[in-house]
């Protein structure tokens, strides 16, 4: 990922961390009140309480603060996932359904900075940000998965799986926003995730 998509140094102590956080904070609520277009360094630190002296300290620019966003809300998604219970699937369908649920009931509940962010993510490579965030989770997945009998599947796979499913989610949106929390989003979505990551529809017993 190009430099100036990465922060410029990570908050080592606690008054800096408490900066980055308000930083990130007051991104978000200008995306969620006006969107990207107005989404400027000036109106962000302002609204942070901070000088742009100290917002540029951590980020070079405003797509560098909207992938922190990005790599946020994908370890957020990722670890309702990794939390989910999954003890009451009966198939490896059920378990895989189960996960993906938990995945959209967290999206569901950012939609409005998702929804916000959209046009911006080719622009800060997003979907990059996605995929390199979501490797990070690919053992605990890979254990949550074949401990409620879903079978496994390559670490790579999974990775390309768990980006097929965000862009897959995507596309349920452009056409009804408001399906996605459906049934038979939930179990179109799951078959994307199973196809991407190498299950066959039928993932072995429990």
């Amino acid at each position: 990922m190009p430099i100036a998509l990465k922060p410029r140094k990570k908050p080592l102590q606690a008054r800096s961390a408490v900066t980055v956080d308000a930083i990130v904070e007051a991104t978000i609520r200008i995306l969620r009140r006006d969107g990207w277009a107005a989404c400027t360094t000036t109106r962000v630190a302002t609204l942070a309480g901070v000088s742009v002296g100290s917002l540029y300290q951590y980020f070079p620019n405003r797509n560098a603060i909207a992938v922190e966003i990005v790599r946020q809300r994908t370890r957020t998604y990722l670890e309702a996932v990794i939390a989910a219970d999954l003890s009451h699937a009966t198939t490896p369908e059920e378990a895989i359904e189960g996960a993906i649920s938990a995945f959209v009931i967290e999206k569901r509940r950012g939609l409005d900075v998702s929804l916000a962010l959209r046009d911006a993510l080719p622009e800060v490579q997003g979907r990059q940000a996605i995929i390199e965030e979501a490797r990070r989770f690919v053992p605990a997945l890979q254990a949550k998965l074949a401990a409620a009998g879903a079978g496994t599947a390559d670490a790579a796979q999974l990775a390309v799986a768990l980006a097929a499913v965000e862009g897959a989610v995507w596309e349920i949106m452009a056409q009804d926003e408001t399906a996605i929390g459906r049934p038979e989003a939930i179990a179109a979505l799951s078959r994307v995730f199973r196809a991407a990551a190498g299950f066959s529809p039928a993932a072995g017993a429990r």
